[in-house]
């Protein structure tokens, strides 16, 4: 606890990351940034700590609870999850952690598998060149790499498509 003239600008913080917290997780980077335009010059440590022994604030679980919601209701791949986690400040031990947990539990071949899946409900798979270069690109913003691509449209598209697309024919 802070020194006694700070006393209420500390209880205020909490406060404030309190009603942050109740709304949506925040990482403690991001959460430090938006208690800083309340704090001014104050110290916002020990805010983060108390939160933290409070369990409110927990890096590990917030990067696990992202990466899970991204790639298996989204379709993320774990290139993008990672690149939007360290946006939000979180540390890259914590990240490499939580997506080795969920790479544990889901199978990444299987999400980009229905993703696909999904994604050509909706307009047929692609059959030509330019479509297929299309799906890869987009497949590659969305974090998944190039083999897992590779293998997964192998799977997915017609023997002749791929091997038009492979040879550039």
């Amino acid at each position: 606890m802070p020194e006694d003239g700070s006393v209420d600008l500390y209880k205020a913080l909490l406060r404030k990351a309190g009603a942050l917290l109740a709304r949506r997780a925040y990482s403690r980077g991001e959460l430090r940034d938006r208690l800083s335009r309340y704090a001014g010059d104050a110290p916002l440590e020990s805010v983060l700590t108390r939160l933290e022994e409070l369990n409110l604030l927990n890096d590990e679980d917030y990067a696990y609870n992202f990466a899970l919601c991204r790639i298996g209701q989204q379709g993320w791949g774990p290139a993008r999850v990672r690149k939007s986690l360290l946006q939000r400040q979180v540390p890259a031990a914590t990240i490499e952690g939580a997506l080795e947990r969920i790479l544990n539990e889901l199978d990444p071949a299987t999400v980009l598998r229905e993703y696909v899946v999904k994604r050509c409900a909706k307009r047929p798979l692609p059959t030509d060149l330019k479509s297929i270069r299309r799906l890869i690109l987009h497949l590659r913003r969305r974090g998944f790499d190039h083999n897992s691509i590779s293998n997964v449209l192998k799977e997915l598209l017609p023997a002749a498509a791929w091997q038009r697309f492979e040879t550039g024919e």
